[in-house]
């Protein structure tokens, strides 16, 4: 059994038992109730949790999961991750939508809707997972997604190290948010695509791959920009390819940004 839930079910045992105890009459020596003690004596047992976290680490836990297709053609994917690393590339099998190692452990919802199947991926931790009350939440995924089905990936990236290649993926829709991260991501290959960056105080390198015309559009709070215009030349308030609205494979970007260092290539 986990610590924490543990803690939880002892903190909940003991506020029964003194509830109880109140409402039987039953009182300490002293007059006071018995519900009296309940904070002390809650105070004393996470400070022994406490201690017994520095003594007593555990290994983050490690999952393999996947995630089966269910025999959709296209997808919706969320995932929400938080300290530590991150790697996001195909390699999924025709019958998978995503597979992957996930050390700190993850938990997914999957649902079909008619030929789309949604998928939510979030870490796996308890109400009290913080560092320190002696529990390891640091996060190491590395996700294999499907290359061959058209999807809507949605990425919410907290203070972690991110690898994000897209480039032989279908990808139809693409919304990332990022924290204090350091972020890398190339783009697809195949398709027209708009992608949505809301991007805190991170570092951040968009790279397009050749042959793939972009237009970017930043709004900028105390943030460095920089972009290749050899590639992309500036045209009034954005950046364009030239061949951007003929080209069956181009991407639209827009950028919202605080405290970072963009680079766009």
């Amino acid at each position: 059994m986990r610590r924490d839930q543990l803690v939880w079910g002892v903190v909940l045992l003991l506020l029964g038992s003194l509830m109880l105890s109140n409402a039987m009459g039953i009182r300490l020596p002293n007059g006071n109730s018995l519900t009296s003690v309940f904070w002390p004596l809650l105070l004393i047992l996470l400070g022994a949790w406490v201690l017994l976290g520095v003594f007593m680490k555990r290994d983050p836990e490690t999952e393999s999961a996947s995630v089966d297709l269910q025999g959709a053609t296209e997808a919706k994917v969320t995932i929400k991750h938080g300290a530590g690393q991150f790697q996001l590339h195909s390699g999924a099998e025709y019958n998978e939508l995503a597979h992957g190692t996930f050390v700190g452990g993850m938990e997914h919802k999957a649902s079909k809707n008619g030929n789309r199947l949604e998928v939510s991926i979030r870490p796996g931790t308890d109400f009290l997972s913080f560092p320190f009350l002696g529990i390891n939440t640091r996060l190491n995924w590395d996700v294999s997604m499907n290359p061959y089905i058209p999807t809507s990936l949605d990425l919410n990236l907290g203070a972690n190290e991110s690898t994000i290649d897209l480039s032989d993926m279908k990808i139809t829709e693409l919304k990332v948010k990022t924290g204090a991260n350091d972020l890398r991501m190339t783009m697809p290959l195949d398709g027209r695509l708009n992608a949505d960056f809301e991007i805190g105080a991170a570092s951040t390198v968009l790279v397009i791959p050749d042959g793939v015309a972009a237009r970017i559009h930043a709004t900028l709070g105390a943030a460095e920009l920089s972009v290749d215009t050899n590639r992309f030349p500036r045209n009034g308030s954005f950046y364009e390819s030239p061949n951007y609205e003929t080209s069956p494979n181009a991407v639209n970007i827009k950028i919202s940004a605080g405290a970072a260092s963009i680079k766009i290539k």
